[in-house]
């Protein structure tokens, strides 16, 4: 059977993220991809198994209260 490929900003919008997110999550090799000319394809397979371990690893750091959660530190005081 033919497995469905997204291109990248079909992926995003169908993620609900920024093409952005998916080119570096591919260059940093947590999202398996083919580089087709300019263009960069994802498999669905390698979609779903990024997604489960994004999903895994968010699981785990809240399990140890050490999450990727950051507090903005660029609050102005009250005069």
């Amino acid at each position: 059977m033919i497995e469905r490929h997204y291109k990248t900003r079909e992926l995003a919008e169908l993620l609900g993220l920024h093409p952005e997110t998916i080119r570096r999550a591919a260059q940093r090799g947590e999202l398996e991809s083919i580089r087709i000319g300019m263009d960069r394809i994802y498999a669905e397979s390698a979609v779903k198994r990024w997604l489960d371990g994004n999903r895994d690893r968010a699981t785990a750091a809240a399990a140890h209260g050490n999450g990727h959660t950051r507090a903005s530190t660029n609050r102005k005081e009250a005069a």
